[in-house]
């Protein structure tokens, strides 16, 4: 899920941000001595990002014997609810720790992280896990060191799914002229309009308004996205598809980072690898549950064969090879060469 405004609305968000944090007074000691984080991520409260995080911060205060406390603050309250205002503060330094998905890292800092949303790239979590943690995971951490940015370690928002209100969907026919909101991405927009659909940017906030007047016929998020958000309620047809693998990175200012004690980064970084760990295995399990939960509540559920997955991945050729110009051909090689998908 990501949020996207146009460019005034943005830099005006991001000015009430930065002034909002001259009194945030992050990243200070308590009065008993403890050291207090605030840590910002764009979910709603008790959403898998929002477990991750209170799980990071439960590691935490026990490897620090107390020492160290994070304060968690689900959807971006210190950044006035702006995603890229809130990738400033954590630049800057003026919020300690932040989730960012690869999608937002794409947009607003280096293009090369669509890497990992190529469509069709990945399988399932294993691959994707294996490209992530292996052979991508140090050229992920150095663009973001380029920008002022440390990585602790990534978690999963999910692969994304596809709802409508119009018919089931299981062949690329089927997207014909459909209006599907997408994420606000260059490379997402090139694949619907691969499949014939027509693609359109929004505003998170506005979608379920969108989608219950039919200025748009469907859209495309995770699956955790579409239950805490009541999608149901505006939509018929849900298609598992597992277009694209969507990770979010558990980020801190490189400023920030280089002000903790060696001791300090050591707990940081292990109490995050550990807290990932946790928070992909309940994904993985919600994503399990998920498809039933939503048939009970009304949604028609198309779970594509091998086959039908493959008939979509045959498409994107042309979207793949306009990456290439940002990403890099080496990077899509790595990852298109290294995968099966859609086999599972």
């Amino acid at each position: 899920m990501i949020m996207r405004f146009d460019s005034l609305l943005n830099w005006v968000c991001v000015g009430v941000g930065l002034l909002s944090a001259g009194f945030l007074m992050v990243g200070c000691g308590s009065g008993d001595g403890t050291q207090v984080l605030k840590f910002s991520h764009i979910t709603a409260p008790e959403s898998a990002w929002d477990l991750g995080a209170h799980k990071f911060a439960e590691l935490v205060a026990e490897k620090s014997d107390g020492a160290m406390r994070v304060e968690v603050y689900p959807q971006s309250q210190l950044a006035n609810r702006n995603q890229q205002a809130e990738l400033n503060l954590m630049q800057s330094g003026a919020i300690d720790l932040t989730f960012e998905s690869s999608i937002i890292l794409a947009l607003f800092l280096d293009r090369r992280f669509d890497v990992f949303n190529l469509p069709w790239a990945f399988a399932d979590y294993a691959e994707a896990h294996a490209a992530l943690d292996g052979p991508l995971w140090a050229a992920a951490t150095e663009w973001m060191a380029a920008k002022d940015v440390h990585i602790l370690a990534a978690g999963d928002n999910g692969f994304r799914q596809l709802t409508n209100s119009k018919m089931p969907v299981s062949r690329p026919a089927d997207l014909a002229g459909l209006r599907i909101r997408v994420a606000g991405s260059p490379l997402f927009l090139d694949t619907f309009r691969a499949l014939g659909a027509a693609p359109q940017t929004m505003n998170f906030g506005e979608v379920f308004t969108a989608l219950r007047q039919g200025t748009v016929d469907g859209q495309e998020n995770p699956l955790s996205i579409i239950d805490t958000s009541r999608l149901d309620e505006a939509q018929k047809h849900l298609t598992l598809w597992n277009y694209v693998y969507d990770p979010i990175f558990l980020c801190v200012g490189a400023k920030r980072w280089a002000r903790f004690t060696p001791e300090q980064q050591k707990i940081l970084e292990e109490s995050a690898r550990e807290a990932m760990v946790w928070q992909r295995e309940y994904v993985a399990a919600e994503e399990a549950d998920l498809p039933g939960k939503l048939e009970a509540r009304g949604m028609e559920v198309q779970r594509l064969t091998l086959e039908e997955r493959a008939a979509f991945r045959a498409e994107m050729a042309p979207v793949w090879d306009k990456a290439r110009a940002v990403i890099g051909d080496d990077l899509v090689d790595q990852v298109l060469g290294s995968t099966t998908a859609p086999v599972q």
